[in-house]
């Protein structure tokens, strides 16, 4: 409960959250989802219950993107920007089918 707690009240460093949050611990939840996914597909289990593990990891996706985001608000001029595009892009990559 801390670990959503501090990252949504912004205590957070962008550099915390976009690197460590976002690329790594996001891409780690959503390929581990993706890799049951397909285990549950194999196994011979509907395909339904397969989308549904797939998608499971979503709102953590939009979690960590507004997270980014606020954090972004707080730091100046070009690095901003590229906080917010890096997040987004991070986040609509996981979210990708492979």
């Amino acid at each position: 409960m801390r670990y959503l707690r501090q990252r949504s009240r912004d205590r957070v460093p962008i550099k915390v959250l976009l690197w460590r949050d976002t690329f790594v611990c996001g891409t780690v939840i959503n390929l581990s989802f993706l890799g049951l996914a397909i285990l549950i597909v194999q196994l011979g289990y509907p395909d339904w219950l397969a989308v549904v593990v797939f998608f499971v990891p979503i709102p953590f996706n939009i979690f960590l993107w507004s997270a980014v985001w606020r954090a972004a608000a707080q730091v100046a001029g070009m690095a901003a920007w590229i906080a917010r595009t890096l997040g987004s892009c991070t986040e609509a990559v996981d979210d990708c089918p492979r």
